[in-house]
């Protein structure tokens, strides 16, 4: 389990025991997809406004891309995210709003901004606080009844979220919980896999679905999956 649809193409071998927090930071942002994919699943908006969303992951040697796109309806713009992430680099990021039109290049400072409107903002998509200066790892805690490491990631020259604070399963290896502040030390992100997250099928556990919650804005979003029965 990862903090994205993109869990469902990772392998699921346990990592080693990271000794820094480079080294945890480093882990996730390596978990590479074994093969391509394609995910479908519904972002849903203070259980009200529902928008299908389709992700497809392509892999390229020592590179692999990850493509979120809305399905909007008749008439509604569509918006399309792509983050190339490589295992000697930095990621690379592109975003478009309109059918038609092809991504354009974004700096990772632009993208703090939501995916369709949502509480996913695409610099979370593209998990870019695994790429901040300073990663710290803390003492480890109990989260949603798994033993975890915790990840402290710091930018103070990011936009809006600062500091993100990761749960991280030590088992599996992804992030249970993240949660970000701003310069203030306010939680004004969370991100969980808690409740009925997950469903066995084909006797393997798939991720079902994920919450994320903005509580300044009083506002949250949960994202489900298209799961075969």
């Amino acid at each position: 389990v990862l903090f994205a649809l993109t869990t469902l193409a990772f392998a699921q071998t346990p990592p080693d025991e990271p000794q820094t927090g480079d080294e945890v930071a480093r882990q996730l942002r390596n978990l590479q997809p074994e093969k391509n994919t394609q995910v479908s699943g519904t972002l849903i908006i203070n259980k009200k406004q529902k928008i299908p969303v389709v992700c497809n992951i392509t892999t390229n040697g020592d590179s692999w891309k990850v493509i979120y796109e809305t399905l909007p309806a008749s008439g509604d713009s569509a918006e399309k995210f792509v983050t190339i992430h490589s295992l000697n680099g930095p990621n690379q990021y592109f975003y478009s709003h309109e059918k038609s039109s092809e991504p354009k290049p974004l700096a990772a400072n632009q993208t703090a901004v939501p995916f369709a409107d949502s509480d996913f903002w695409l610099s979370e998509l593209g998990f870019d606080f695994l790429h901040w200066p300073s990663q710290k790892k803390l003492k480890g805690e109990m989260r949603l009844g798994q033993p975890c490491y915790v990840l402290e990631s710091i930018n103070p020259d990011a936009p809006v979220v600062v500091r993100v604070k990761s749960y991280i399963d030590k088992e599996s290896g992804g992030i249970l919980v993240a949660e970000g502040y701003d310069r203030n030390k306010k939680l004004i992100k969370e991100f969980s896999l808690g409740g009925s997250s997950f469903k066995k099928v084909n006797g393997q556990w798939q991720l079902k679905k994920m919450k994320i919650e903005s509580p300044r804005e009083d506002s949250e979003t949960v994202l489900e999956f298209d799961l075969p029965e």
